[in-house]
Formats: C-alpha cells, sequence, structure tokens
C-alpha cells in the first residue's frame, strides 16, 4: 500500500516538474530563434478554432506544404522528418524535399507528416501559432479572408518561430482586407508564385 501511496506521489512530482521546466525551455528556444535565427516568409492561411476562449494567438496553416520524397523507405504518418527549404531571392521559403535526413547543405525544419501519396508527402511543421493584439485584428483575416498573407519566421537547427503576418507589407494589426475582387483574384495565384515580380506587376495592374 505505502509503495502504491509512494509511486502516486512520485509521479506527480515528475509530471509537476516537466510542466514546470518545459515553458522554460520553450522559452529559451524562442529567445535563441529570435536573436540568432535565420529571418524567411511563407504564404499562410489563418484560423482561430475556438473564438470563444480569450487568447492571443491564431493557428497558422502554411501553404504549400507538401513535397517529393528524398529518402529511402517512405515514412509513417505523425513520423518527424526534415524539410528541406532554400530561400528565394525574394525571401519567401521555397520546398526543396522532404527526408528522415537533414540536408547536406541549407536549411531544414522539423515536421510531421500527415498524409502520402505516391511519393508526395504532406507535411506539418512543429510550430504554428502566431502572437498577436487580436483587439487590432480584422477578424475577416481569420475567417473569410482569401488573400495573400505573408508569415514571418525564423529557423534555427529545425526549429521555427512565426515572428509576425502581413498583408501586402502591412502588418495584420494595421491592416485593411482587400476588397472581394482582389481577394479572388490573389486566391488564383498558384502558391509558388506568390510574390514572383510578375505576379506583383499583375496585381498592381489590376489595383489600377
Amino acid at each position: 500500500m505505502l509503495n502504491k501511496v509512494y509511486v502516486k506521489w512520485l509521479l506527480f512530482l515528475v509530471v509537476a516538474a516537466i510542466t514546470l521546466v518545459s515553458p522554460f525551455f520553450i522559452q529559451q528556444r524562442s529567445t535563441s530563434l529570435l536573436q540568432g535565427g535565420g529571418e524567411y516568409q511563407w504564404p499562410v492561411t489563418l484560423s482561430r478554432t475556438a473564438s470563444w476562449i480569450p487568447s492571443d494567438y491564431l493557428e497558422v496553416k502554411f501553404l504549400g506544404s507538401r513535397a517529393s520524397w528524398q529518402g529511402g523507405r517512405l515514412p509513417a504518418i505523425n513520423q518527424e522528418v526534415y524539410v528541406w527549404v532554400s530561400p528565394k531571392a525574394n525571401g519567401i521559403l521555397e520546398v526543396k524535399g522532404v527526408a528522415d535526413t537533414k540536408p547536406a547543405t541549407g536549411d531544414y525544419i522539423l515536421a510531421r507528416v500527415t498524409k502520402i501519396d505516391g511519393t508526395e508527402v504532406e507535411f506539418q511543421l512543429l510550430f504554428n501559432r502566431v502572437t498577436l493584439d487580436l483587439n487590432k485584428v480584422n477578424p475577416q483575416f481569420y475567417t473569410t479572408y482569401k488573400g495573400t498573407l505573408l508569415a514571418t519566421l525564423k529557423i534555427k537547427d529545425g526549429y521555427g518561430i512565426v515572428t509576425g503576418v502581413y498583408s501586402r507589407g502591412v502588418a495584420l494589426e494595421m491592416a485593411t482586407p482587400e476588397s472581394e475582387s482582389q481577394q479572388e483574384l490573389d486566391s488564383r495565384t498558384p502558391v509558388e508564385q506568390i510574390g514572383e515580380p510578375t505576379t506583383m506587376g499583375m496585381v498592381a495592374i489590376a489595383g489600377e
């Protein structure tokens, strides 16, 4: 009987210790990323899964989270993998592939496999939230918005953090949603062409 009570208290203390220590390490990692991580951009959509719960963050979905498998045996669902990325001239990250090993050169981000279609792998990055002052963000941006949103993120040693979200270069807290017609036009732009000079030119002409 005493042994059972002892084990219960031991487990309680272990869980309590993990609960207390985990936020510390998360904060340390975030601080390290903010101070020394490489900064890039990624097209995203936003959502707020439980709008009735007070919060200061939005859920982030990274568009184009799919690439060819570069490893040997295909991965399993939920397996942790390495997403090989490379920044384009405009600063937006381009996914080069997904594998069970780090790339020989270049940047990578840790993710989990969500779907496998032949040799194509869909994935979810291990970080998917952005902290914002939601009192200043137009709700349309995380409910019905179809226009282009770019998240800024910092990555280091496979880990990352979303530092902000922008609509046409304006921080979301200060941005105004585009017209429905412009949003519809933006929604037709392939993910890989977002931010390219030709795309920006088409947007500018459409806005004249």
